[in-house]
Protein backbone atom coordinates (compact mmCIF):
# COMPACT_ATOMS: atom_id res chain seq x y z
CA UNK A 1 0.00 0.00 0.00
CA UNK A 2 1.45 3.34 -0.97
CA UNK A 3 2.44 5.24 2.23
CA UNK A 4 0.90 8.86 2.81
CA UNK A 5 2.68 11.53 2.24
CA UNK A 6 3.38 14.96 4.67
CA UNK A 7 0.94 17.52 3.99
CA UNK A 8 3.87 20.22 2.18
CA UNK A 9 7.18 19.28 1.20
CA UNK A 10 9.63 18.99 3.82
CA UNK A 11 13.35 18.62 5.08
CA UNK A 12 12.79 15.85 7.54
CA UNK A 13 15.34 15.35 10.50
CA UNK A 14 16.51 11.94 10.97
CA UNK A 15 14.60 11.84 14.51
CA UNK A 16 12.81 9.04 16.01
CA UNK A 17 11.21 7.78 19.53
CA UNK A 18 13.96 7.59 21.66
CA UNK A 19 12.70 3.99 23.35
CA UNK A 20 12.25 2.84 20.05
CA UNK A 21 15.53 3.21 18.81
CA UNK A 22 17.56 0.70 18.07
CA UNK A 23 21.06 -0.02 20.16
CA UNK A 24 23.99 2.17 19.50
CA UNK A 25 27.27 0.40 17.54
CA UNK A 26 29.59 0.40 21.25
CA UNK A 27 27.94 -3.02 21.85
CA UNK A 28 25.53 -1.83 24.70
CA UNK A 29 22.57 -4.89 25.06
CA UNK A 30 19.91 -4.44 22.82
CA UNK A 31 16.89 -2.43 24.67
CA UNK A 32 13.58 -4.78 25.32
CA UNK A 33 10.81 -4.61 22.82
CA UNK A 34 8.65 -1.90 23.74
CA UNK A 35 4.73 -2.68 24.45
CA UNK A 36 2.37 -1.95 22.57
CA UNK A 37 0.71 0.93 24.67
CA UNK A 38 3.98 2.42 25.38
CA UNK A 39 5.14 3.22 22.10
CA UNK A 40 1.20 4.60 20.85
CA UNK A 41 1.89 6.70 24.63
CA UNK A 42 5.18 7.29 23.67
CA UNK A 43 3.92 9.29 20.07
CA UNK A 44 0.88 10.92 21.37
CA UNK A 45 3.40 12.39 24.30
CA UNK A 46 6.39 13.39 21.37
CA UNK A 47 3.21 15.08 19.32
CA UNK A 48 1.32 16.56 22.82
CA UNK A 49 4.80 18.41 23.29
CA UNK A 50 4.31 19.90 19.74
CA UNK A 51 1.95 22.61 22.18
CA UNK A 52 -1.17 22.38 20.00
CA UNK A 53 -3.47 22.20 23.34
CA UNK A 54 -3.15 22.60 26.68
CA UNK A 55 -4.44 19.37 27.75
CA UNK A 56 -5.17 15.58 25.57
CA UNK A 57 -7.08 12.63 26.50
CA UNK A 58 -6.26 9.13 24.18
CA UNK A 59 -7.31 6.09 23.95
CA UNK A 60 -6.66 3.30 21.77
CA UNK A 61 -8.40 -0.30 20.77
CA UNK A 62 -7.34 -3.27 19.20
CA UNK A 63 -8.95 -6.94 19.10
CA UNK A 64 -11.99 -5.70 21.18
CA UNK A 65 -9.53 -4.32 24.07
CA UNK A 66 -8.77 -1.08 24.95
CA UNK A 67 -4.70 -1.14 24.55
CA UNK A 68 -3.99 2.28 25.64
CA UNK A 69 -5.95 5.47 27.87
CA UNK A 70 -3.80 7.94 29.01
CA UNK A 71 -3.86 11.39 29.90
CA UNK A 72 -1.27 14.53 28.64
CA UNK A 73 -1.17 18.52 29.95
CA UNK A 74 -3.35 19.99 31.82
CA UNK A 75 -7.55 19.59 32.56
CA UNK A 76 -6.87 23.62 33.92
CA UNK A 77 -4.30 25.69 33.63
CA UNK A 78 -4.68 28.10 35.81
CA UNK A 79 -5.72 25.37 38.74
CA UNK A 80 -2.68 23.36 37.41
CA UNK A 81 -5.28 20.57 37.36
CA UNK A 82 -3.95 17.36 35.19
CA UNK A 83 -5.56 15.45 32.58
CA UNK A 84 -6.52 11.96 34.25
CA UNK A 85 -8.36 8.78 32.68
CA UNK A 86 -11.66 10.56 34.54
CA UNK A 87 -11.24 13.86 33.19
CA UNK A 88 -14.79 14.97 31.03
CA UNK A 89 -14.12 16.82 27.70
CA UNK A 90 -16.93 17.70 25.63
CA UNK A 91 -17.22 15.72 23.01
CA UNK A 92 -19.67 18.34 20.47
CA UNK A 93 -21.20 16.06 17.38
CA UNK A 94 -19.50 12.87 18.67
CA UNK A 95 -23.22 13.28 20.58
CA UNK A 96 -24.85 12.16 17.30
CA UNK A 97 -23.61 8.66 17.27
CA UNK A 98 -25.20 8.48 20.81
CA UNK A 99 -28.54 9.97 19.65
CA UNK A 100 -28.60 7.57 16.34
CA UNK A 101 -28.47 4.45 18.48
CA UNK A 102 -30.74 5.57 20.99
CA UNK A 103 -33.56 5.51 18.58
CA UNK A 104 -32.38 2.52 16.73
CA UNK A 105 -32.84 0.61 19.90
CA UNK A 106 -35.94 2.03 20.73
CA UNK A 107 -37.17 0.93 17.14
CA UNK A 108 -35.57 -2.78 17.33
CA UNK A 109 -38.22 -3.06 20.14
CA UNK A 110 -40.54 -1.68 18.65
CA UNK A 111 -41.28 1.30 19.99
CA UNK A 112 -40.68 3.33 17.47
CA UNK A 113 -40.41 3.37 13.66
CA UNK A 114 -37.73 4.76 11.93
CA UNK A 115 -39.27 4.86 8.60
CA UNK A 116 -42.59 6.36 9.92
CA UNK A 117 -43.55 9.63 8.92
CA UNK A 118 -42.88 13.70 11.28
CA UNK A 119 -46.63 13.85 11.15
CA UNK A 120 -47.30 10.57 12.76
CA UNK A 121 -44.12 10.80 15.43
CA UNK A 122 -44.86 14.63 16.30
CA UNK A 123 -48.34 15.78 15.60
CA UNK A 124 -47.48 19.16 16.29
CA UNK A 125 -44.66 19.88 14.16
CA UNK A 126 -45.57 22.06 11.27
CA UNK A 127 -43.37 23.03 7.96
CA UNK A 128 -43.48 26.11 5.36
CA UNK A 129 -44.81 25.07 2.62
CA UNK A 130 -43.63 22.82 0.10
CA UNK A 131 -42.21 21.12 3.33
CA UNK A 132 -44.52 18.38 4.90
CA UNK A 133 -44.07 16.63 7.67
CA UNK A 134 -46.19 13.70 6.32
CA UNK A 135 -42.83 13.08 3.70
CA UNK A 136 -39.94 13.12 6.55
CA UNK A 137 -39.40 10.27 9.00
CA UNK A 138 -36.81 9.97 11.34
CA UNK A 139 -34.69 7.75 9.58
CA UNK A 140 -34.40 11.35 7.32
CA UNK A 141 -33.81 13.34 10.16
CA UNK A 142 -30.98 11.38 11.79
CA UNK A 143 -29.82 10.31 8.04
CA UNK A 144 -29.45 13.92 6.84
CA UNK A 145 -31.66 14.01 4.40
CA UNK A 146 -34.56 15.84 5.56
CA UNK A 147 -34.78 18.44 3.29
CA UNK A 148 -35.46 21.15 5.95
CA UNK A 149 -32.85 24.48 5.91
CA UNK A 150 -30.55 23.45 8.80
CA UNK A 151 -29.75 27.01 10.16
CA UNK A 152 -31.46 29.99 11.67
CA UNK A 153 -33.08 30.35 15.27
CA UNK A 154 -33.74 26.31 16.12
CA UNK A 155 -29.92 25.87 15.92
CA UNK A 156 -28.84 28.77 17.49
CA UNK A 157 -31.36 28.43 20.45
CA UNK A 158 -30.20 24.56 20.71
CA UNK A 159 -26.74 24.89 20.52
CA UNK A 160 -25.41 28.14 21.76
CA UNK A 161 -27.77 30.03 23.67
CA UNK A 162 -30.02 27.47 25.39
CA UNK A 163 -32.74 29.44 25.55
CA UNK A 164 -35.63 27.34 24.26
CA UNK A 165 -38.43 24.76 25.04
CA UNK A 166 -41.09 22.25 22.64
CA UNK A 167 -43.46 24.58 22.15
CA UNK A 168 -40.64 27.51 21.40
CA UNK A 169 -39.02 25.29 18.50
CA UNK A 170 -42.61 24.18 17.05
CA UNK A 171 -43.30 27.56 16.68
CA UNK A 172 -40.41 28.36 15.17
CA UNK A 173 -40.06 25.54 12.90
CA UNK A 174 -43.31 25.99 11.45
CA UNK A 175 -41.69 29.00 9.53
CA UNK A 176 -38.64 26.82 8.53
CA UNK A 177 -38.37 25.63 4.75
CA UNK A 178 -37.10 23.65 2.39
CA UNK A 179 -33.56 23.51 1.73
CA UNK A 180 -31.50 24.45 -0.76
CA UNK A 181 -30.04 20.98 -1.74
CA UNK A 182 -33.19 19.34 -1.54
CA UNK A 183 -33.59 16.32 0.03
CA UNK A 184 -29.43 15.13 -1.05
CA UNK A 185 -27.42 14.73 2.20
CA UNK A 186 -26.06 17.91 3.98
CA UNK A 187 -24.04 17.98 7.22
CA UNK A 188 -25.85 19.90 10.13
CA UNK A 189 -27.37 19.73 13.50
CA UNK A 190 -30.78 20.61 13.11
CA UNK A 191 -31.85 17.23 12.24
CA UNK A 192 -30.93 15.75 15.27
CA UNK A 193 -32.43 18.45 17.14
CA UNK A 194 -35.91 17.00 15.72
CA UNK A 195 -34.66 13.87 16.43
CA UNK A 196 -34.27 14.68 19.99
CA UNK A 197 -38.11 15.91 20.30
CA UNK A 198 -39.28 12.46 18.76
CA UNK A 199 -37.55 10.55 21.21
CA UNK A 200 -39.25 12.57 23.85
CA UNK A 201 -42.72 12.60 22.48
CA UNK A 202 -42.38 8.70 21.72
CA UNK A 203 -41.34 8.25 25.83
CA UNK A 204 -42.67 11.27 27.61
CA UNK A 205 -39.29 11.53 28.91
CA UNK A 206 -36.06 13.56 28.56
CA UNK A 207 -33.91 12.97 24.96
CA UNK A 208 -30.81 13.02 27.63
CA UNK A 209 -32.65 10.28 29.62
CA UNK A 210 -33.53 7.78 26.50
CA UNK A 211 -29.63 8.32 25.27
CA UNK A 212 -28.70 7.45 29.16
CA UNK A 213 -30.96 4.73 29.22
CA UNK A 214 -30.81 2.85 25.99
CA UNK A 215 -26.77 3.63 25.58
CA UNK A 216 -24.72 4.64 28.30
CA UNK A 217 -25.83 2.34 30.97
CA UNK A 218 -25.97 -0.76 28.69
CA UNK A 219 -22.24 0.11 27.42
CA UNK A 220 -20.79 0.72 30.56
CA UNK A 221 -20.00 4.26 30.00
CA UNK A 222 -20.63 5.63 33.51
CA UNK A 223 -18.62 9.02 33.37
CA UNK A 224 -20.48 10.03 30.55
CA UNK A 225 -23.45 12.60 30.83
CA UNK A 226 -25.45 14.94 29.00
CA UNK A 227 -25.80 17.19 32.41
CA UNK A 228 -22.59 19.38 32.85
CA UNK A 229 -24.32 19.90 36.42
CA UNK A 230 -23.84 16.58 37.58
CA UNK A 231 -19.71 16.26 36.81
CA UNK A 232 -17.68 17.85 39.62
CA UNK A 233 -15.45 20.70 38.68
CA UNK A 234 -12.67 19.34 39.56
CA UNK A 235 -13.09 16.04 36.61
CA UNK A 236 -13.88 18.52 33.69
CA UNK A 237 -11.71 19.68 31.22
CA UNK A 238 -11.74 23.32 30.77
CA UNK A 239 -11.81 25.15 27.17
CA UNK A 240 -8.55 27.00 25.58
CA UNK A 241 -7.62 29.09 23.14
CA UNK A 242 -4.49 30.48 21.75
CA UNK A 243 -2.87 33.17 22.99
CA UNK A 244 0.66 35.11 22.25
CA UNK A 245 2.22 33.45 24.72
CA UNK A 246 0.32 29.73 25.05
CA UNK A 247 -3.04 29.84 25.77
CA UNK A 248 -5.81 31.47 27.54
CA UNK A 249 -8.61 29.94 29.02
CA UNK A 250 -12.13 30.94 26.58
CA UNK A 251 -15.52 30.98 28.05
CA UNK A 252 -17.12 27.45 29.20
CA UNK A 253 -20.16 28.18 26.34
CA UNK A 254 -22.16 24.92 27.82
CA UNK A 255 -24.56 24.23 30.41
CA UNK A 256 -27.49 21.61 30.65
CA UNK A 257 -29.39 24.40 29.01
CA UNK A 258 -27.79 24.33 25.66
CA UNK A 259 -26.22 20.28 25.88
CA UNK A 260 -28.78 19.05 22.94
CA UNK A 261 -29.38 16.05 21.28
CA UNK A 262 -26.93 16.99 17.98
CA UNK A 263 -24.03 17.90 20.58
CA UNK A 264 -25.06 17.26 23.82
CA UNK A 265 -22.44 15.05 26.21
CA UNK A 266 -19.24 15.66 28.17
CA UNK A 267 -17.20 12.35 28.27
CA UNK A 268 -13.74 10.36 28.74
CA UNK A 269 -11.52 8.66 26.37
CA UNK A 270 -11.85 5.46 28.11
CA UNK A 271 -15.87 5.84 28.02
CA UNK A 272 -15.45 6.76 24.31
CA UNK A 273 -13.10 3.69 23.63
CA UNK A 274 -15.95 1.70 25.46
CA UNK A 275 -18.41 2.95 22.57
CA UNK A 276 -15.35 1.78 19.77
CA UNK A 277 -14.89 -1.38 21.10
CA UNK A 278 -18.80 -2.73 21.00
CA UNK A 279 -18.66 -1.05 17.74
CA UNK A 280 -15.83 -3.28 16.65
CA UNK A 281 -17.27 -6.41 18.69
CA UNK A 282 -20.76 -6.37 17.07
CA UNK A 283 -22.31 -4.75 20.25
CA UNK A 284 -19.77 -7.61 22.66
CA UNK A 285 -18.60 -5.72 25.28
CA UNK A 286 -17.01 -7.27 28.83
CA UNK A 287 -17.67 -10.56 27.40
CA UNK A 288 -21.42 -9.85 27.05
CA UNK A 289 -24.08 -8.95 24.30
CA UNK A 290 -24.17 -5.60 25.27
CA UNK A 291 -26.44 -4.31 22.19
CA UNK A 292 -28.26 -6.54 19.22
CA UNK A 293 -25.06 -7.12 16.50
CA UNK A 294 -27.74 -6.21 13.99
CA UNK A 295 -28.68 -2.43 16.01
CA UNK A 296 -25.02 -1.70 15.44
CA UNK A 297 -24.64 -3.09 11.71
CA UNK A 298 -27.44 -0.70 10.98
CA UNK A 299 -26.10 1.98 12.56
CA UNK A 300 -23.09 1.30 10.19
CA UNK A 301 -24.77 1.03 7.29
CA UNK A 302 -24.47 3.49 4.24
CA UNK A 303 -27.74 5.40 4.10
CA UNK A 304 -26.78 8.05 1.62
CA UNK A 305 -23.89 9.04 -0.54
CA UNK A 306 -21.87 12.44 0.59
CA UNK A 307 -18.82 13.49 -1.14
CA UNK A 308 -16.32 15.47 1.24
CA UNK A 309 -12.84 15.68 1.90
CA UNK A 310 -11.36 15.84 5.98
CA UNK A 311 -8.29 16.33 7.04
CA UNK A 312 -6.92 13.01 4.86
CA UNK A 313 -10.23 11.24 4.85
CA UNK A 314 -12.36 10.82 1.78
CA UNK A 315 -16.05 10.62 3.51
CA UNK A 316 -18.26 8.50 0.96
CA UNK A 317 -20.82 7.95 2.91
CA UNK A 318 -23.46 8.53 5.74
CA UNK A 319 -24.64 5.51 8.62
CA UNK A 320 -26.50 6.37 11.10
CA UNK A 321 -25.11 9.08 13.84
CA UNK A 322 -21.48 8.02 11.98
CA UNK A 323 -19.49 9.22 8.61
CA UNK A 324 -18.38 6.81 6.42
CA UNK A 325 -14.99 7.24 4.99
CA UNK A 326 -11.48 5.99 3.25
CA UNK A 327 -7.78 6.98 5.40
CA UNK A 328 -5.12 5.28 3.55
CA UNK A 329 -7.16 2.78 2.08
CA UNK A 330 -8.79 1.79 5.16
CA UNK A 331 -12.63 2.38 5.67
CA UNK A 332 -13.12 4.47 8.81
CA UNK A 333 -15.93 5.13 10.89
CA UNK A 334 -15.78 8.45 12.77
CA UNK A 335 -17.98 10.79 14.10
CA UNK A 336 -16.16 14.24 15.46
CA UNK A 337 -16.61 17.08 17.50
CA UNK A 338 -16.08 20.62 17.17
CA UNK A 339 -17.00 23.89 19.66
CA UNK A 340 -14.46 26.71 21.02
CA UNK A 341 -12.38 25.38 23.17
CA UNK A 342 -12.61 21.30 22.13
CA UNK A 343 -12.18 19.02 19.92
CA UNK A 344 -13.13 15.13 19.78
CA UNK A 345 -11.72 12.61 17.47
CA UNK A 346 -13.29 9.51 17.53
CA UNK A 347 -13.00 6.57 14.90
CA UNK A 348 -12.30 2.92 14.07
CA UNK A 349 -12.00 0.66 11.69
CA UNK A 350 -14.25 -1.81 11.59
CA UNK A 351 -11.91 -4.18 8.91
CA UNK A 352 -9.02 -4.31 10.98
CA UNK A 353 -10.64 -4.46 14.41
CA UNK A 354 -8.83 -1.23 15.89
CA UNK A 355 -10.23 2.21 16.74
CA UNK A 356 -8.49 5.61 18.14
CA UNK A 357 -10.19 8.43 20.73
CA UNK A 358 -8.49 11.59 20.77
CA UNK A 359 -9.89 14.34 23.13
CA UNK A 360 -8.23 18.43 23.70
CA UNK A 361 -9.66 21.36 25.56
CA UNK A 362 -8.21 23.63 22.35
CA UNK A 363 -10.67 23.92 19.29
CA UNK A 364 -7.95 25.36 16.53
CA UNK A 365 -4.50 24.32 16.39
CA UNK A 366 -5.55 21.27 19.11
CA UNK A 367 -8.40 20.46 16.18
CA UNK A 368 -4.96 19.72 13.79
CA UNK A 369 -3.00 17.71 16.70
CA UNK A 370 -5.87 15.59 17.31
CA UNK A 371 -6.36 14.33 14.11
CA UNK A 372 -2.33 14.02 13.81
CA UNK A 373 -2.48 12.00 17.17
CA UNK A 374 -4.67 9.29 15.69
CA UNK A 375 -2.93 9.45 12.48
CA UNK A 376 0.40 8.12 13.82
CA UNK A 377 -1.61 5.87 16.37
CA UNK A 378 -3.12 4.03 13.73
CA UNK A 379 0.04 3.61 11.33
CA UNK A 380 1.33 1.71 14.47
CA UNK A 381 -1.85 0.06 15.29
CA UNK A 382 -1.93 -1.90 12.14
CA UNK A 383 2.26 -2.37 12.09
CA UNK A 384 2.79 -0.81 8.96
CA UNK A 385 7.03 -1.09 7.76
CA UNK A 386 8.78 1.99 8.24
CA UNK A 387 6.68 2.94 11.21
CA UNK A 388 9.42 4.68 12.87
CA UNK A 389 10.80 6.65 10.14
CA UNK A 390 7.08 7.49 8.74
CA UNK A 391 6.18 8.94 12.35
CA UNK A 392 9.86 10.94 12.11
CA UNK A 393 8.12 13.03 9.14
CA UNK A 394 4.54 13.21 10.10
CA UNK A 395 6.48 14.71 13.68
CA UNK A 396 7.90 17.21 11.27
CA UNK A 397 4.77 17.86 9.11
CA UNK A 398 2.68 18.14 12.30
CA UNK A 399 5.18 20.71 13.58
CA UNK A 400 4.97 22.80 10.70
CA UNK A 401 0.97 22.68 10.51
CA UNK A 402 0.74 23.87 14.16
CA UNK A 403 3.53 26.56 13.49
CA UNK A 404 2.08 27.83 10.62
CA UNK A 405 -1.79 27.82 12.32
CA UNK A 406 0.01 29.86 15.34
CA UNK A 407 1.10 32.66 12.21
CA UNK A 408 -2.01 32.88 10.82
CA UNK A 409 -3.96 33.65 14.30
CA UNK A 410 -1.26 36.05 14.98
CA UNK A 411 -2.15 37.52 11.71
CA UNK A 412 -5.60 37.53 12.67
CA UNK A 413 -5.06 39.40 15.84
CA UNK A 414 -3.07 41.85 14.40
CA UNK A 415 -5.54 42.34 11.68
CA UNK A 416 -8.18 43.00 14.39
CA UNK A 417 -6.29 44.83 16.86
CA UNK A 418 -4.87 47.49 13.92
CA UNK A 419 -9.17 48.32 14.00
CA UNK A 420 -10.21 51.95 15.47
CA UNK A 421 -11.72 50.62 18.91
CA UNK A 422 -12.88 54.47 19.58
CA UNK A 423 -16.85 54.60 18.77
CA UNK A 424 -18.93 57.37 18.18
CA UNK A 425 -21.22 57.06 21.40
CA UNK A 426 -19.97 56.73 24.44
CA UNK A 427 -19.71 52.78 25.86
CA UNK A 428 -22.52 53.03 27.87
CA UNK A 429 -25.17 53.99 24.94
CA UNK A 430 -24.11 50.71 23.42
CA UNK A 431 -25.29 48.62 26.38
CA UNK A 432 -28.69 47.03 27.27
CA UNK A 433 -30.89 44.33 26.62
CA UNK A 434 -32.19 43.66 23.28
CA UNK A 435 -35.07 41.18 22.66
CA UNK A 436 -35.86 39.73 19.01
CA UNK A 437 -38.96 36.91 18.61
CA UNK A 438 -37.29 34.32 17.02
CA UNK A 439 -33.42 34.59 18.63
CA UNK A 440 -33.92 35.63 21.96
CA UNK A 441 -32.31 37.81 24.02
CA UNK A 442 -28.69 39.14 23.43
CA UNK A 443 -26.98 41.60 26.00
CA UNK A 444 -24.29 43.86 25.81
CA UNK A 445 -23.23 44.46 29.00
CA UNK A 446 -20.74 47.42 30.50
CA UNK A 447 -18.33 46.22 32.48
CA UNK A 448 -15.05 48.75 33.67
CA UNK A 449 -14.51 49.98 30.38
CA UNK A 450 -15.14 46.95 28.49
CA UNK A 451 -18.60 45.44 27.12
CA UNK A 452 -19.29 42.25 27.08
CA UNK A 453 -22.28 40.03 24.95
CA UNK A 454 -24.47 37.10 26.48
CA UNK A 455 -26.94 34.92 24.91
CA UNK A 456 -28.16 32.35 27.52
CA UNK A 457 -25.30 30.32 27.60
CA UNK A 458 -23.50 31.66 25.14
CA UNK A 459 -20.86 34.67 26.06
CA UNK A 460 -18.10 36.55 24.34
CA UNK A 461 -16.17 39.78 24.91
CA UNK A 462 -16.91 42.66 22.27
CA UNK A 463 -14.83 43.93 19.77
CA UNK A 464 -15.07 46.88 17.23
CA UNK A 465 -15.36 45.81 13.78
CA UNK A 466 -16.06 49.09 12.05
CA UNK A 467 -16.49 51.80 14.38
CA UNK A 468 -18.07 54.64 11.82
CA UNK A 469 -20.63 51.71 10.51
CA UNK A 470 -21.50 51.22 14.46
CA UNK A 471 -20.34 47.76 14.01
CA UNK A 472 -19.38 45.15 16.26
CA UNK A 473 -17.25 41.97 16.60
CA UNK A 474 -18.87 38.94 18.80
CA UNK A 475 -18.05 35.38 19.12
CA UNK A 476 -21.52 33.75 20.05
CA UNK A 477 -21.87 31.32 17.83
CA UNK A 478 -18.56 29.60 17.49
CA UNK A 479 -17.05 32.08 15.53
CA UNK A 480 -16.56 35.96 14.45
CA UNK A 481 -20.11 37.42 13.48
CA UNK A 482 -20.80 41.02 13.08
CA UNK A 483 -23.47 43.16 14.88
CA UNK A 484 -24.53 46.58 13.65
CA UNK A 485 -26.06 49.22 16.83
CA UNK A 486 -29.33 50.90 15.27
CA UNK A 487 -29.65 54.69 16.67
CA UNK A 488 -32.33 57.30 16.38
CA UNK A 489 -31.65 60.47 14.80
CA UNK A 490 -30.17 62.99 17.63
CA UNK A 491 -27.05 63.09 20.02
CA UNK A 492 -26.96 61.21 23.51
CA UNK A 493 -29.57 58.54 23.22
CA UNK A 494 -28.67 54.73 24.07
CA UNK A 495 -28.59 52.52 20.71
CA UNK A 496 -32.33 51.49 19.74
CA UNK A 497 -31.83 48.01 18.43
CA UNK A 498 -29.04 45.64 16.85
CA UNK A 499 -28.94 44.63 13.58
CA UNK A 500 -27.64 40.42 14.34
CA UNK A 501 -27.50 37.34 12.28
CA UNK A 502 -30.18 38.33 9.45
CA UNK A 503 -32.15 40.05 12.17
CA UNK A 504 -33.14 42.83 13.84
CA UNK A 505 -33.05 42.96 17.99
CA UNK A 506 -35.04 45.69 19.72
CA UNK A 507 -34.02 47.23 22.87
CA UNK A 508 -36.49 46.45 26.06
CA UNK A 509 -36.24 48.01 28.71
CA UNK A 510 -35.73 46.41 32.82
Amino acid sequence: MPRRRPPRPLVVAATLLTIAMSPAASGAEPAAPISLADDLAARAQRLFELEGTPGMAVAAVQDGRIVLEAGFGLADVEAGRPVTTGTRFYIASTTKSLTAFAAIQLARRGELDLDAPLSRLLPDLRLAAPLDPATITLRDLIGLTHGIEDSGPVVFRTAFSGDFDRETLLRLLAEYGPAEQGRAFRYGNLGYNIAGMVLEEATGESWKTVVEREVLKPAGMDLTTAWRSRVPLESQAMPYRPADDGFERAPYAKGDANLHAAGGHLSTAGDMARWVALHLDAGVLDGRQAFPAEAVAESHRQHVEQERTFDAIQRWGWGLGWDLGTWEGETLIHRFGSFPGFRSHVSFMPERGVGVVVLVNEGTLGSHLADAVAWALYDRLLERPDTQTYFAEHLAATRATLAEGREALRADRARRANRSQTLPHPLAAYAGRYVNDEIGTLEIDLTGNRLQARAGEAESGVEVYDAQAEQLRLELTGGGSVATMVFADGEGQKAIAVEWLGRRFERVED
